[in-house]
């Protein structure tokens, strides 16, 4: 059998465990999980950590706390009085349907990404199901480029009305960010890899419930 498709199952498993990560990354105060945010925001020596599901504070680069989990988190709602001051900084009320769409999109592509790895590997790797896989993948892709550009509108935006605001903020996008382009590049590869397997791979099945006709 062609090495073809494992190189295209092993983007599409690489693509999941980036997404699996970036789901569960800032979800608690843990080793590895409390440094996957999308955007951190900084005025003096405190900073909050912006993630899909909650956020995380903490001083001098060190996360102290991070809040309960809750679906389609708003970035606006974090934080106590405290923290008042770099909620009103970054200037994000209106965008509570953007965090919930983005919340939404992102368990969309996880699905569209587990279902192209269980269809091909449950087939055999027939031409068909590698055809399926392909355009899966490359939905799903088209999902995180969503994805992707939501998140990278929203950090970017927040993080720059945060220095513009004249309180001494400074901000950068976080490594959950870097991990959603990952999943969408390494998605767009499988979905490649899958086609190419599809259309030129040797020794392919066409037929999965008939034999081929006779000579």
């Amino acid at each position: 059998m062609s090495l073809l498709p494992f190189l295209a199952t092993f983007f599409d498993f690489a693509a999941l465990v980036l997404q699996i990560f970036t789901l569960l990354g800032n979800t608690y105060n843990r080793p590895f999980l409390k440094e996957l945010y999308f955007a951190r925001l900084e005025i003096s020596r405190q900073f909050i950590d912006f993630g899909l599901w909650n956020y995380c504070t903490g001083r001098d680069g060190e996360v102290t706390q991070c809040s309960q989990p809750e679906p389609a988190f708003d970035w606006t709602t974090a934080g106590g009085s405290d923290l008042a001051p770099i909620r009103d900084a970054i200037g994000l009320d209106s965008y509570d349907r953007v965090f919930l769409a983005n919340f939404i999109l992102y368990w969309i592509a996880l699905g569209l990404t587990l279902a192209a790895m269980v269809v091909t590997c449950m087939s055999g790797f027939r031409r068909g199901s590698d055809f399926l896989a392909s355009f899966l993948t490359f939905v799903a892709a088209l999902v995180m480029i969503v994805v992707f550009v939501i998140l990278m509108v929203v950090g970017l935006r927040g993080v720059n009305n945060a220095k513009g605001a004249g309180i001494d903020a400074t901000g950068h996008l976080g490594p959950s960010m870097w991990m959603t382009l990952g999943a969408m590049v390494a998605l767009l590869l499988s979905s490649f890899w899958y086609c190419v397997t599809c259309c030129f791979a040797p020794n392919r099945r066409i037929w999965s419930n008939k034999e081929a006709p006779a000579a």
